[in-house]
């Protein structure tokens, strides 16, 4: 004979209390369903936020590739009206008896060849790392001067000596929580995160966010300057967590992009 589990049910008021009998399996299985269902709405919105970022990220890819399906388009226009007008001028060059030499536009190989050999702005991220998290470095450059807990010579980021107007990338999608003159750093902006995580970059030539407005990963937010408490062309960067500066090296899986001036 199967055992079985007495459910006593004990209404709120006068009613009288009543039982339900379920065999024993039944009322296990039971159990073994709604731990599944509490695993499954655990693991729904634990990555829920990571899906919508990616959702978000792929629609701002597709637009930025119709956009340069465009501009292709116009380079093409612009190819053929610049052969058309290179016949006009051999044609008036020889009725007029001048010799006139345009300059040939050089292969693709040539002019993309110094794009090829550039190092990437930013690190590559692992796979595994959320889009909310940093990873890597806003820009390449060279570390003058590292993460310093001391209180004498305390420095709460890195410097990354770069040429002034080096494009400053996003190290983490986030939202603008500051974009302005700092009295130390300069034109700085503090990006906020996931696990209230903040990124600040300093000493800018400009700002190209506000406040308020949602960047992704990679996304330009500022150019490379000298503004500030600063003594030449560089980027400070830093990492808070919780309002304390910790050090930006920890949040690098390699050490691509960037050299430590000795």
């Amino acid at each position: 004979m199967g055992k079985y589990y007495n459910l006593m049910i004990v209404p709120d008021g006068v009613e009288n209390p009543f039982g339900i009998r379920v065999r024993a399996w039944m009322f296990k299985l039971g159990i073994v369903a709604v731990a599944i269902l509490l695993v499954g709405l655990i693991l729904f919105f634990a990555f829920y936020g990571k899906i919508v970022m990616r959702a978000t990220l792929a629609g701002k890819l597709e637009e930025e590739n119709e956009a340069l399906k465009r501009y292709k388009y116009k380079v093409g226009l612009l190819e053929e009206r610049m052969s058309e007008a290179r016949e006009v001028v051999d044609r008036i060059s020889r009725l007029a008896g001048v010799e006139i030499k345009l300059t040939e536009i050089p292969p693709d190989s040539v002019i993309f060849a110094r794009l090829e050999n550039e190092q990437p702005a930013v690190m590559t991220r692992s796979m595994v790392s959320g889009f909310g998290r940093p990873e890597g470095l806003p820009l390449q450059g060279y570390m003058t001067r590292g993460f310093i807990n001391d209180g004498e010579n305390y420095h709460p980021g890195i410097d990354i000596a770069v040429a002034e107007g080096t494009a400053v990338l996003a190290t983490a999608s986030g939202k603008v929580i500051f974009a302005g003159e700092d009295s130390t750093y300069g034109l700085t902006v503090i990006l906020e995160h996931d696990s209230s995580v903040t990124t600040l970059y300093g000493h800018n030539s400009e700002l190209l966010v506000e406040v308020g407005k949602d960047v992704l990963v990679g996304g330009r937010i500022a150019l490379s300057g000298n503004t500030g408490k600063s003594t030449a062309p560089h980027l400070h960067y830093e990492i808070r967590e919780n309002d304390v500066p910790v050090n930006p090296l920890k949040y690098i899986s390699e050490y691509e992009g960037i050299n430590e001036q000795e």
